[in-house]
């Protein structure tokens, strides 16, 4: 099914900016207005969309259930069953659509996600693979949020997920995977990451090691593995540094007298680097059809380029590609959410 749900009123400046993204997708020709189904509040969503102008054959679905920021997931899923989260991650589960894309909580994506959907054959935790550009190439980040306190088999199943996903994302036969860590020793890091390090050794990955941090951008790996508290810091405090750097240089090129036009040209270069719109969402990894987790600041470009990115990973099956790199080996014993192992929903933001 290539179908893309997304969640109309989800993130901060939605539902105007979430319709306006729709809206640029498909003057873009990212997909189809009968590839997009929405899901909101129907009159709010359906008044949004007019005014957008967009076609009429895009399909909305009810979702009365208006969530608050102060809604935990498991409030968000127990008290207000019909949200458009839950709605959407249900037309995924029936089969009506093959992915799903949001700007919400992240904790609430989740907790739907790995609640409403089976884990994929073969794994046991889902991990959110963040797309960020580097100095030689583009990496993946894995996990930054879905999971704060995995366990090493956790660990080594995301090094397996994201070595499938850059092969079939930047057609890369051999892409190189670094476990994040305080330092390149064998011998150093916690025993989570110590015990990871030897599982990652003996699998069919083509495993660089320990990573440091100051390698993460300027090194050679194109998968990093960590767990989802140290992923999920890494990418806000890698966000926030690019915000600065890049308002201190230009700041500073303006009283050194550099001309305006100069500096627009600068900035026109860079930002497609830095920018979290270029990408549009993150995609959890690990889960039956395509969930992509959208910035909750997120605006029309953002979402355009995640409706695109998800298109492009039903097109890629991904699934598909993790799958047959689980079945090369059996981390756990066993797969699937009847494992007895407990389900981490935390809220990550």
């Amino acid at each position: 099914m290539s179908r893309i749900v997304l969640d109309a009123i989800g993130g901060d400046h939605a539902p105007k900016e979430a319709i306006a993204g729709v809206a640029m997708a498909l003057q873009n020709g990212f997909l189809q207005a009968d590839e997009v189904v929405l899901t909101g509040p129907e009159q709010q969503v359906r008044e949004a969309v007019k005014a957008a102008g967009l076609p009429s054959e895009i399909e909305i679905f009810d979702a009365p259930d208006l969530l608050s920021p102060s809604d935990s997931p498991t409030d968000a899923m127990r008290k207000k069953p019909r949200n458009s989260i839950a709605v959407g991650m249900q037309l995924v589960k029936e089969g009506k659509a093959g992915a799903f894309v949001s700007a919400g909580s992240t904790g609430t994506v989740v907790a739907a996600a790995t609640l409403g959907l089976r884990y994929l054959e073969g794994i046991r935790r889902a991990a959110i693979g963040v797309i960020i550009e580097g100095e030689k190439h583009p990496f993946i980040v894995l996990d930054v949020g879905a999971n704060p306190t995995p366990k090493a088999h956790h660990l080594a199943q995301y090094a397996l997920m994201g070595s499938a996903y850059y092969s079939c994302q930047f057609q890369n036969d051999a892409p190189l995977v670094g476990l994040l860590n305080i330092g390149s020793e064998e011998r150093k890091g916690n025993t989570l990451v110590r015990d990871a390090r030897g599982m990652m050794q003996n699998m069919p990955i083509n495993f660089h090691g320990n990573v440091e941090g100051s390698e993460v951008y300027s090194g050679d790996c194109h998968v990093i593995v960590t767990d989802g508290f140290s992923g999920n810091v890494l990418l806000k405090v890698s966000e926030g540094l690019a915000e600065y750097l890049l308002r201190m240089t230009c700041g500073e090129m303006m009283k050194a007298g550099i001309a305006a036009e100069q500096i627009k040209a600068v900035q026109k270069a860079v930002m497609p680097r830095v920018d979290f719109s270029e990408y549009g969402g993150a995609l959890l990894l690990g889960v039956e059809g395509y969930v992509t987790i959208c910035h909750g600041r997120s605006m029309a470009p953002a979402f355009a380029n995640a409706l695109r990115f998800a298109h492009r990973a039903l097109a890629g099956k991904v699934n598909e590609h993790i799958v047959e790199a689980a079945k090369s080996l059996n981390l756990t014993g066993s797969s699937g959410n009847g494992s007895g192992e407990e389900v981490s929903n935390e809220e990550t933001r």
